[in-house]
């Protein structure tokens, strides 16, 4: 197993003092009183950063992506309770929807369409330029990149909301998503497996212990690690619902760019899979998020954490265009 995306070892190349307190609460003999020091830090910074200071912005972010998303197991307890101290701190600052009394599941489901119309990433110029298949092959390296980052761990964030999903049918719902997710009875047919074989058709590493470097994906994975793990499942299932509900339906428009391109049938079986996959899969389970519907505190946690998400998600794609415009 690969060390490099391992919390001591990137903390290491940080020489902030935020990075020094966070490394000795990190440590094999760190005492409580040293994790206390962190978790207060961390508040301190993090509450900095979202009255509008752009340096703590930075720092706070790169120290959560650190905290979150790091594969070493003999410290995650101790991310994981840090990392706490810093999304408590985050939904305190964020915008939040304020329904007094619940909408009917007919008219959630149109506010879901009507936001998601006006905020969707399928509206952003970088994707109408991948799906008119302008791009070119060095641009689609950029655009597939990227999808990596968003891709390969993504079932760990949803094997997180699972744990929060105490209904046992819930529970198997969900489990059935993660079972197809991961290739079902052949693991070399996983989803992060499949973009594997595309990335390395067009060219590019799939690597397993990729480190995002751009602060806007960092930005977007600690969003999206953040709402898998909140208690309160309205905040994951509202991510769940955009990413695997909602995106894959434009998956059809990018296989066919890549078929545009010139890559095989084989080598895009990532996307093609997904235009079959999205219709059944998206009635099963949005019954996770219709029977919670008549809890207006389910609705407002849904509906900030999808505004949270859009956000997030605008600057990121903005920072991916802007890069994959800078080739050719």
């Amino acid at each position: 197993m690969s060390t490099r995306n391992f919390s001591l070892q990137q903390l290491q190349k940080l020489h902030s003092p935020e990075a020094r307190v966070v490394t000795d609460a990190l440590s094999p003999s760190a005492t409580p009183g040293q994790v206390e020091t962190a978790a207060t830090m961390l508040t301190g910074l993090t509450e900095t950063a979202l009255k509008g200071n752009t340096a703590a912005q930075a720092d706070y972010q790169q120290l959560l992506y650190i905290l979150s998303l790091s594969d070493d197991p003999a410290t995650a307890l101790t991310r994981r309770w840090l990392a706490n101290a810093i999304y408590r701190v985050e939904e305190r600052y964020m915008p939040s929807a304020d329904l007094t009394t619940p909408l009917s599941e007919e008219d959630f489901e149109q506010r879901l369409k009507q936001e998601i119309a006006a905020q969707s990433r399928e509206n952003h110029p970088m994707s109408q330029y991948v799906f008119a298949s302008s791009a070119s092959r060095e641009q689609l390296k950029v655009f597939l990149r990227h999808q990596w980052f968003r891709t390969f761990r993504l079932y760990r964030d949803a094997a997180d909301l699972l744990v929060n999903l105490t209904d046992v049918d819930e529970a198997a719902a969900l489990a059935r998503y993660l079972y197809g997710e991961l290739g079902e009875e052949d693991e070399r047919s996983s989803h992060p497996r499949l973009l594997a074989k595309l990335l390395n058709a067009i060219d590019l590493d799939a690597d397993f212990a990729a480190i995002a470097t751009m602060p806007e994906e960092i930005a977007y994975l600690n969003n999206r690690a953040r709402s898998f793990r909140n208690p309160d499942a309205g905040w994951g299932l509202a991510v769940f619902y955009i990413t695997e509900l909602v995106v894959p339906g434009n998956h059809e428009k990018l296989y066919r760019a890549l078929l545009q391109a010139g890559l095989s049938e084989d080598a895009a079986e990532y996307y093609k899979i997904h235009i079959s996959l999205v219709p059944p899969r998206a009635k099963r389970e949005w019954q996770l998020i219709s029977r919670r519907i008549p809890d207006v505190n389910f609705q407002n946690a849904f509906l900030t954490s999808l505004s949270q998400h859009f956000r997030v998600e605008r600057s990121y794609y903005d920072a991916v265009w802007k890069e994959l415009q800078s080739v050719k």
